[in-house]
C-alpha cells in the first residue's frame, strides 16, 4: 500500500531485528492520511475512525453526506454514477455499495462491517450539518424582488375570490410554514382547506409551492407512527381527499392539529425520540359544504376553489420561479413578526367567512328558521318547545338519536349551552343562549 508507506523512509539494515522493529514502526504512526493500521501496516477493520477519514478524503466519497436539520436525517448531497448514489436519503444499499467499493480499492483493500459503515457515515454527516429549508428562504428573501404577491397567488392560480379574508388565509399560512421551519415550537393551530373547483389543481399548487419538495400527502392517519415519520420530512402535509380526516374522529383530529411535538422511534434507534411538529398542514376536498362541528372549526381556514376564476393553472403556470418570490415576501413578514393570534375583528371576519362552508341537514334547516323567528327573542328555550317546532310528533324520549341531533346542532353549529329554569315552579331542561 503506496500511501503507507510513504513517511516510513529511515534506511536500516534489513535483518530480521530491524524488520521486526520497522514492522513496530508502520503499526503505530499514522501515516498521512491518519490510518489506525496494524503490525502488518494494513488498514484496522475495526476502525470507526478509519471509515470517517475515507469518507472525508476519498475523491469518490468526499462531500457525499449532509445532516439535514430540518428531517433530521442523512443527505446524499452529490450523486455518484459509479457507486449509483443518486442525492435524496440515505438507504441501505448505499452502505452495501460503499463497503464493495472500499474493500476492492488497491488503496484500502478491507472489508468493514456495514454497521460501522453507517455509524461513521452518520459521524461525518453532522460534521457537515445544513439545513436547507432555512437556505432556500434566506435565499429567496435576498433575492426578493420586494413586489407583493401574496395578496394575489390564491386567486390567479386557484380562481379564490380576491378579499380581505383570502389575503389573511394566505398570509397566516405562508408565514407559519416559514415560521415553523425557523423556530418548530412556533404555536401554529391553523390548517388550510381548499374547498370545491375540481381539475382546478388544488393538489399540485400544493406540491409546487413546497420548497425543494418538501411536501406530502402519503399517510392516512394522524396518529400512526409511521405517517409521523413521512410527515417529518415535509414543510407542508397534505390531507388529500381529506382521507386521513375521514379515518379519525374529531377528537384525533383536533388533538393533532394542536400537537407541538410528537414520538416515535426512527429506523436503527435503540429508543423512541420526540421531535418538534416542523411543518403546516393543508387538506383539500371538492365537497363544498364539509364543515360539520362547530367546537375546534376556527381551526381551519377555508378557501372557495373555482376554477372557472382561475387566471392560471398550477400544472402548467405556476413556476418556480415565482413560488421563490412569494416565500421571499412571507419571510419579510415573519421578519416583521407576524402574529398568529388573531384579533377580535379577524376572528369574526374568519367565522363569518367559515358559514358558507358549513354542512346543513334538513333538521338543522328546520332548528336554523326556528331560531331566527318564533325563538327570535328568548334566552331561554325549553326542549319541548325545541321539538314541537322542528321534530312534531316525535317521542325524542324513545327517539334518542334525533334528540342528539338537536342537541348537538344546538351546541356545536349554534353555540347554546344546556341548561335547567324553573319556570312556574317547574324544572325545564333547555337551552340558553
Amino acid at each position: 500500500m503506496k500511501r503507507l508507506s510513504e513517511k516510513n523512509d529511515k534506511v536500516v539494515p534489513f535483518d530480521k531485528k530491524n524488520a521486526e522493529k520497522l514492522s513496530h514502526l508502520t503499526s503505530e504512526e499514522e501515516n498521512n492520511w491518519g490510518f489506525k493500521t496494524n503490525k502488518y501496516g494494513q488498514l484496522k477493520n475495526n476502525s470507526l475512525v478509519n471509515i470517517e477519514i475515507i469518507l472525508e478524503r476519498d475523491p469518490i466519497l468526499k462531500d457525499t453526506f449532509r445532516f439535514n436539520e430540518f428531517t433530521t436525517e442523512i443527505d446524499v448531497v452529490k450523486p455518484n454514477s459509479e457507486l449509483m448514489l443518486k442525492t435524496g436519503q440515505l438507504v441501505d444499499a448505499y452502505v452495501d455499495q460503499i463497503a464493495s467499493y472500499i474493500e476492492n480499492n488497491s488503496d484500502y483493500g478491507v472489508l468493514f462491517d456495514n454497521k460501522k459503515i453507517r455509524s461513521a457515515i452518520t459521524v461525518v454527516a453532522m460534521r457537515h450539518h445544513y439545513n436547507p429549508i432555512i437556505d432556500y428562504f434566506d435565499d429567496a428573501y435576498k433575492n426578493w424582488d420586494h413586489k407583493e404577491r401574496l395578496n394575489h397567488i390564491m386567486g390567479d392560480y386557484l380562481g379564490v375570490e380576491e378579499t380581505s379574508v383570502t389575503q389573511l388565509i394566505t398570509k397566516l399560512f405562508f408565514a407559519g410554514a416559514v415560521a415553523k421551519a425557523h423556530n418548530p415550537k412556533t404555536k401554529f393551530d391553523f390548517v388550510l382547506d381548499l374547498v370545491g373547483g375540481q381539475g382546478a389543481g388544488k393538489t399540485t399548487f400544493l406540491q409546487k409551492i413546497a420548497p425543494l419538495g418538501y411536501y406530502t400527502d402519503q399517510f392516512s392517519t394522524f396518529d400512526n407512527k409511521d405517517d409521523y415519520a413521512v410527515m417529518r420530512r415535509a414543510l407542508i402535509i397534505n390531507d388529500d381527499e381529506m382521507t386521513a380526516t375521514n379515518n379519525a374522529s374529531f377528537e384525533i383530529l383536533k388533538k393533532f392539529i394542536t400537537l407541538q411535538e410528537f414520538e416515535y422511534r426512527k429506523p436503527y434507534g435503540h429508543q423512541a425520540e420526540r421531535f418538534d411538529k416542523n411543518f403546516v398542514m393543508a387538506r383539500t376536498t371538492n365537497e363544498l359544504y364539509y364543515l360539520k362541528d362547530k367546537t375546534g372549526e376556527r381551526r381551519f381556514l377555508p378557501l372557495h376553489v373555482s376554477k372557472a376564476r382561475q387566471k392560471h393553472h398550477p400544472v402548467t403556470d405556476l413556476t418556480d420561479k415565482y413560488v421563490k418570490q412569494c416565500w421571499g415576501e412571507a419571510m419579510q413578514l415573519y421578519k416583521d413578526g407576524f402574529s398568529f393570534a388573531l384579533t377580535s375583528e379577524q376572528e369574526e371576519k374568519l367565522d363569518e367567512h367559515r358559514q358558507s362552508f358549513m354542512y346543513t341537514d334538513e333538521l338543522e334547516d328546520k332548528i336554523d328558521e326556528a331560531l331566527n323567528n318564533q325563538f327570535r327573542d328568548k334566552d331561554f328555550i325549553t326542549n319541548e318547545a325545541l321539538s314541537l317546532a322542528v321534530a312534531p310528533g316525535i317521542d325524542l324520549v324513545k327517539n334518542r338519536k334525533i334528540g342528539n341531533q338537536i342537541s348537538n346542532i344546538m351546541v356545536n353549529r349554534f353555540g347554546f349551552r344546556k341548561k335547567l329554569k324553573k319556570i312556574n315552579g317547574e324544572v325545564k331542561r333547555g337551552y340558553t343562549r
